[in-house]
């Protein structure tokens, strides 16, 4: 049918390359809510933390969080207690450098660049919630702030987002916006789910998904992105 597929994640670009793996067909990686941007060897966009928004992120986090993360494109440190360090393990198969991630030199000469992105993650939703605040306060303009679920908290280059990210495969793959069905089920999608001609958000997404999206479909866990599809795009092949 000559459809592209794109995976659009807050994670890794390692992580996308191996479900891309797994699918068996290529597919347009948008990773680190489209701070990389990768089709095929040809990379359409790669944008890094601001320098001093990370050292006042990683700053400010240390010892307000049980793990803190920052991210390459293909590696990982991570400043974390024993829990975390297991769960993130075992997530991401692959083992990250344990450090304070308070030291951006060395952090950068670990992972061999500059990260991308600061993850914070914690079971405490509350602390989720004052700490995402509060790093809003202190970044202001030099960063992006958003939870990609209730329990995480990223701190993005400026200007990072998903939507943004398909205006930008709009204009180097020209593929228009209208053409684009994009899924969705968390607060770090509302603008991807804004952009896309069909924003599709999951019936057990947040409400911020929701509020947006023009069809919400079943949850994940009954196939819902299928049964959008099967609705929004083989029908109208019939």
């Amino acid at each position: 049918m000559g459809v592209r597929i794109a995976i659009a994640s807050g994670r890794y670009l390692r992580s996308l390359d191996m479900i891309e793996e797994r699918l068996g067909i290529p597919i347009l990686k948008i990773s680190i809510n489209g701070a990389m941007i990768v089709d095929g060897e040809r990379t359409l966009n790669d944008v890094r933390i601001d320098r001093e928004a990370y050292r006042e992120a990683s700053g400010y986090i240390k010892g307000k969080a049980p793990c803190v993360i920052a991210f390459s494109p293909q590696e990982y440190v991570i400043d974390s207690d024993d829990s975390w360090y297991r769960i993130q393990d075992g997530m991401l198969s692959q083992k990250g450098i344990r450090m304070d991630i308070r030291d951006a030199a060395a952090v950068e000469e670990v992972l061999g660049e500059w990260p991308c992105k600061i993850l914070i993650k914690d079971d405490d939703i509350q602390n989720v919630i004052r700490n995402k605040k509060a790093l809003q306060e202190i970044l202001g303009d030099k960063a992006v702030v958003v939870s990609s679920g209730e329990k995480n908290i990223e701190v993005l280059p400026p200007g990072t987002d998903k939507g943004n990210a398909l205006r930008i495969v709009s204009e180097k793959l020209s593929i228009p916006l209208s053409d684009m069905i994009a899924f969705g089920d968390w607060d770090n999608d509302v603008g991807m789910l804004s952009t896309a001609g069909i924003g599709v958000a999951m019936a057990n997404g947040s409400e911020k998904a929701k509020a947006v999206a023009s069809f919400i479909t079943k949850s994940n866990d009954e196939d819902g992105i299928a049964y959008a599809l099967e609705r929004l795009l083989f029908a109208s092949q019939e």
